[in-house]
């Protein structure tokens, strides 16, 4: 378990050097958070794609953070998405280290709305 958790921190900080994050907005959006994807790591897999979501709050959340780095499998077929990863900052830039992280591929898929943050990032991330 030790093992996975090193491997999975050490993949990010390589894909947090390399990230291109795009702010993403969404008409039922929060006051008060940011979210944004990074457009150059997006894994294809047939009609899925795997892609990295950070979300910003201006105010510390409950747990202690101001930030969530989240991975999530898109499903570009049928408008649907499941997480995979979470990885909670102290900063609203996501550049401190990691204060919390949950890995367990959710075997749950979600449906999203027209207007949502997933939605305008499938827009993009699947039309490739």
């Amino acid at each position: 378990m030790k093992k996975c958790l090193l491997t999975l921190l050490l993949l990010v900080t390589v894909m947090t050097a390399q990230a291109e994050w795009l702010a993403v907005e969404s008409a039922i959006q929060q006051h008060g958070e940011t979210h944004y994807f990074d457009s150059q790591v997006v894994q294809k897999n047939g009609q899925l794609r795997k892609v990295w979501l950070l979300s910003s709050y201006d105010d510390r959340q409950i747990g202690g953070y101001h930030a969530v780095k989240s991975l999530y499998e898109i499903d570009c077929s049928n408008n649907k998405a499941r997480s995979i990863t979470m990885l909670l900052y102290p900063d609203k830039k996501a550049a401190e280290a990691v204060i919390g992280a949950h890995h367990e591929e959710s075997q749950e898929w979600f449906s999203f709305a027209r207007n949502s943050i997933f939605q305008n990032i499938s827009e993009i991330i699947c039309a490739s």
